[in-house]
């Protein structure tokens, strides 16, 4: 019955420091995933930002073409 105790027990350890190691394996990814995700949002508001920046810029170009043409034929 020894032997079946301390063999019971040794893997009891061994899964409780499996256990432990995936544990922080998963943490680990999850960080790496949430920071990413973070990069993404970031990205993503960048990308809008810009869009609407060069909308204003051709807005702007487009009117200054038109005022131009008004101004030279006057």
């Amino acid at each position: 019955m020894s032997d079946i105790q301390t063999t019971d027990g040794v893997q009891t350890q061994r899964s409780r420091y499996e256990n432990k190691r995936l544990q922080n394996l998963l943490a680990e990814r999850n960080q790496q995933l949430q920071t990413v995700e973070q990069q993404l949002t970031n990205s993503q508001i960048s990308y809008k930002h810009a869009c609407k920046n060069t909308r204003m810029l051709m807005v702007f170009c487009v009117l200054l073409i038109v005022v131009m043409s008004l101004g030279g034929v006057a």
